[in-house]
């Protein structure tokens, strides 16, 4: 009886390796999961209606983990949540307005615009944001993404893009999320290890942002990208009440 227990216990062991050897059932799972995939929604850019996604800079996921950067127009999390803010403003009366955007990216729509004005640091067209060689009140939608953190005096730099600002229109400004610290910090170089960035914005950037732009409101506008469920927060600055108006939905 005991030689027969010991048999059959061998027995069982070796069936149970094979079929753990054998055993196809993750491989399937996957292959029906991947067919199963081909008949749901993908996500869409809202810029130019691509569904597909790769990693984005320096091989990153979002943090949902999902792949953020557009095949077909590059575009980021940040770029499709700033593109909603900008339709919640009515591109269909930016036809008469003149635009200037401060490094290219796809946000924006150039053909929304009677004149389109990209500025590309260290190319043919860079401008001094600290000394704007343009007249005042010069363009009616400015565009400012990601850029103040690399300008030494960005309190200079605000003046300016104030100064150029046309009261119908609009600044779209927006930097690294201002609202994970309470204060700024500044250490007064370009840092090759912060991306080049003079500093980090913290909340307290709305009061020199209102210290700056006076006669304006400084509207905080947040959006969701559909792509990767993230939302991104960037300042709608005007004094153009119908602009603020459009914006809160009334």
């Amino acid at each position: 009886m005991v030689a027969t227990h010991a048999t059959l216990w061998r027995e069982r062991r070796i069936i149970y390796r094979r079929l753990v050897a054998t055993d196809r059932t993750p491989r399937v799972l996957k292959f029906i999961a991947k067919r199963l995939r081909r008949f749901l929604p993908k996500p869409r850019c809202n810029i130019c209606g691509g569904t597909r996604f790769r990693l984005g800079p320096y091989g990153r996921l979002s943090a949902t983990g999902k792949k953020p950067w557009c095949k077909g127009c590059r575009s980021l999390e940040r770029h499709r949540a700033f593109r909603k803010i900008l339709r919640r403003l009515d591109p269909a009366q930016f036809a008469a307005w003149r635009c200037l955007q401060l490094s290219k990216d796809p946000t924006a729509d150039r053909a929304w615009f009677k004149s389109y004005e990209v500025s590309i640091f260290g190319a043919e067209n860079s401008l001094d944001l600290q000394n704007i060689a343009r007249a005042d009140a010069s363009y009616d939608v400015i565009i400012c993404n990601h850029i103040l953190e690399h300008v030494p005096d960005y309190r200079a730099a605000l003046r300016e893009l104030r100064r150029i600002l046309d009261p119908r229109g609009f600044l779209l400004l927006s930097f690294p999320d201002p609202h994970h610290i309470e204060r700024t910090v500044d250490w007064g170089y370009a840092d090759p290890a912060q991306h080049d960035h003079y500093r980090v914005f913290g909340r307290d950037v709305e009061a020199e942002l209102a210290a700056a732009m006076a006669g304006c409101q400084v509207a905080r506008v947040v959006e969701r990208d559909d792509v990767t469920g993230l939302t991104d927060m960037a300042y709608v600055i005007s004094a153009n009440p119908a602009l603020q108006a459009r914006l809160a939905g009334r």
